[in-house]
């Protein structure tokens, strides 16, 4: 399994999308940096550029652009096509490598023990842990969550590795909390020797 394929899908779930706003996010493997993202909405349209890729997100019609296909993929599609890879997941589980089995099978159906304060928000399961320092925000947030969903649904489709469900529920933790996340720190106890991830969001 490729480590940094899956770190980056669960950082970029969880990195910040704010209408007509640009960030700057340093994404850190065991403190060795390994990419900027440089981020942008507006008029409706995030764009996600790391070196010479870029992504889209039509966060008005909730779908992502699928560069293979040169199609757009709609939230209803990317629904069914998860529902349909967790199933065949949980048909195959036989076959998943043993080292990883447990992690595998979690990500199917991922709880989180979850604590918020103002400044911070904690999603522990021993499986994938987040701990995330930011500040509490009034500004309507509904962009910063649509493209954040929409995004994992991209990369577990694109990627084909694993479903997006645990990306998605720590999602839905910090939608709730309501915090705009400047630190993110991703631990994956659930993968043996996976790398602690760190990402700095800046303005």
């Amino acid at each position: 399994m490729n480590h940094l394929t899956l770190v980056i899908c669960i950082w970029f779930a969880s990195a910040p999308f704010l209408n007509g706003e640009e960030y700057r996010i340093d994404l850190q493997s065991n403190g060795i940096e390994l990419d900027v993202v440089e981020l942008d909405i507006e008029d409706g349209i995030a764009t996600a550029t790391v070196g010479d890729t870029t992504e889209r997100f039509d966060l008005k019609q909730n779908r992502w652009w699928n560069e293979a296909s040169a199609q757009w993929v709609t939230l209803s599609q990317c629904k069914t096509w998860a529902a349909q890879s967790k199933k065949r997941t949980k048909a195959s589980s036989a076959s998943i490598p043993p080292h990883v089995r447990s992690f595998v099978l979690w990500s199917l159906n991922p709880t989180y023990e979850s604590k918020a304060t103002g400044t911070s928000l904690t999603l522990t399961s021993g499986q994938v842990d987040y701990r995330i320092m930011g500040k509490k925000s009034n500004r309507d947030l509904s962009n910063y969550f649509g493209c954040a969903k929409l995004n994992a649904y991209k990369k577990a489709m694109t990627e084909r590795m694993l479903p997006p469900f645990a990306e998605l529920k720590a999602i839905d933790a910090m939608e709730r909390s309501g915090i705009l996340p400047r630190l993110i720190t991703i631990e994956i106890p659930g993968i043996p020797d996976a790398p602690t991830i760190k990402m700095r969001i800046s303005d």
